[in-house]
């Protein structure tokens, strides 16, 4: 069999309602040399026969079975299955343009680059939203360090993340997928981002392209929607997993900006709307506030996104746990 160019990586785990979609939109691709790796993680629905019904329609289709073992683990072992010199993402709920892995895998050839990231529209309820356009162009070893420190964490012109974080619109030469992937692994919320980041910092050559390319379907099964404690558990490994990799030279704000997101966020999106106790909402964040690996977040003076976020900040270092809870949720009730 010749080796395919692009591999492209899907991992499955009870998504029926949304898989044929999915894999109807590679089958569309307008670049052919590719292969589609699916891995069944476990499945208790129909995806896995269905996944099984594309591999006997089209010989670029190759299925892996396997127990559940989690989103990050799927991946890796389609990475193993993979043969392509470029690897791209698409999650099985979503799907992508048919010009998806042409104009990705024409962008890296062209400009040499080791990643190439595109855009994205978001799929809310059947209805699809443009985000804020990211940023565009191209970066160079050099370049990437700083657009890491200025930009890539929290960019305050689009007041979130300064590039799609996630390894779904990115395609990367194989060289760098595998450390990448394992650094995902035993996490359940965010493991593609810190995948994503672990092959970005090898990465000799970044190109930002602008173009819209991914369809990201949010709904209620997915994982990052339900809520308890081993979130804030997830929470921590990402920030020392970001720690740890931070190139030199590179100040931690970044990451401590993007670390207060997903509390402010987990908070706010999760624990009070799901109806958390003053009981558990205490509990839950003194766990977080005295963690060991929390000590130089907490150090702090501020956040650096304004006022209001410093007033939260400082209700939680200063373990106000619940003047916290009661003013956020007299603000969610009187909305």
């Amino acid at each position: 069999m010749v080796t395919p160019k692009v591999s492209v990586i899907v991992p499955v785990y009870n998504v029926e309602p949304y898989l044929r979609r999915c894999l109807d939109s590679i089958l569309a691709q307008t670049f052919t040399d590719f292969e589609a790796v699916l891995v069944d993680d476990g499945s208790t629905d129909g995806s896995g026969a269905i996944c099984d019904e594309y591999a006997t329609m089209d010989n670029r289709f190759v299925v892996v079975h396997q127990e559940n073992k989690g989103v990050a683990k799927a991946r890796l072992t389609a990475f193993e299955h993979s043969k392509g010199e470029l690897i791209t993402f698409v999650d099985a709920d979503d799907y992508v343009t048919p010009e998806y892995i042409r104009v990705l895998s024409d962008t890296i050839e062209r400009e040499n680059a080791d990643m190439v990231s595109c855009d994205y529209y978001r799929v809310e309820k059947g209805k699809i939203i443009s985000p804020s356009s990211k940023f565009a162009g191209i970066y160079e070893k050099d370049d990437i360090k700083d657009f890491i420190r200025d930009h890539y964490f929290y960019d305050k012109r689009a007041k979130g993340y300064g590039m799609t974080c996630f390894l779904c619109t990115k395609i990367v030469k194989r060289q760098y997928v595998a450390e990448g992937l394992k650094k995902g692994i035993g996490l359940w919320f965010g493991e593609d981002q810190l995948s994503m980041f672990a092959m970005l910092v090898k990465c000799n050559k970044l190109v930002l392209i602008a173009d819209r390319l991914y369809y990201y379907v949010q709904h209620d099964r997915q994982a990052v929607k339900r809520y308890d404690i081993s979130l804030w558990e997830n929470i921590i490994s990402l920030l020392t997993g970001y720690l740890g990799m931070l190139p030199a030279g590179v100040s931690r704000n970044g990451v401590y900006l993007r670390t207060w997101l997903y509390i402010d966020r987990t908070i706010s999106g999760k624990m009070i709307p799901v109806g958390v106790s003053l009981d558990t909402f205490e509990k839950h964040i003194s766990f977080v506030r005295n963690h060991p690996s929390m000590g130089a977040f907490f150090s702090q003076n501020m956040t650096g996104l304004g006022w209001k976020e410093d007033v939260k900040f400082w209700l939680l270092k200063l373990r106000m746990y619940r003047l916290y809870y009661i003013r956020l949720k007299r603000k969610l009730i009187c909305k």
